[in-house]
């Protein structure tokens, strides 16, 4: 069972989280541990979204608007991807994507795996249950 069953097995049956449920576990496929949160975090600072990524190292979590991620992560291709892998259209992707990255640079960044400026610290991988774990719970 892959992280995207298993997010789908823990968002089934409650009203509306299906489709974030999905991005979340599409953004964490996507991402796959540390070093890529850390060229998430590069890409958004190198997009002109580094403000967004020192408030939500800060802690400050609110979602960014839709527009803003996609700017944020550019030309990456990661919403066509995510929306590819988990059946969501690319709009219900960005707007799970303003509310997720969010989430997951400050768990990355305040828990010590990756820097705010980008760099993957070298310290223990989080389990992805307990990332996941950690993200659900502020989504559903």
């Amino acid at each position: 069972m892959g992280i995207f069953d298993v997010v789908k097995d823990l968002a089934g049956g409650m009203a509306g989280g299906g489709d974030h449920a999905a991005v979340a576990g599409g953004l964490l496929q996507e991402i796959g541990g540390p070093a890529g949160v850390a060229g998430l975090v590069q890409t958004l600072q190198q997009n002109g979204a580094g403000g967004l990524v020192q408030q939500w190292a800060a802690g400050q979590t609110q979602p960014a608007s839709a527009s803003a991620i996609e700017q944020g992560i550019g030309g990456s291709g990661m919403i066509d991807s995510i929306a590819q892998r988990t059946g969501v259209s690319p709009d219900m992707v960005r707007t799970g994507l303003a509310i997720l990255i969010p989430l997951v640079v400050s768990h990355m960044v305040q828990n010590g795996h990756v820097t705010q400026d980008g760099q993957a610290t070298g310290s223990a991988v989080p389990e992805t249950g307990g990332l996941l774990q950690s993200v659900l719970g502020k989504l559903l």
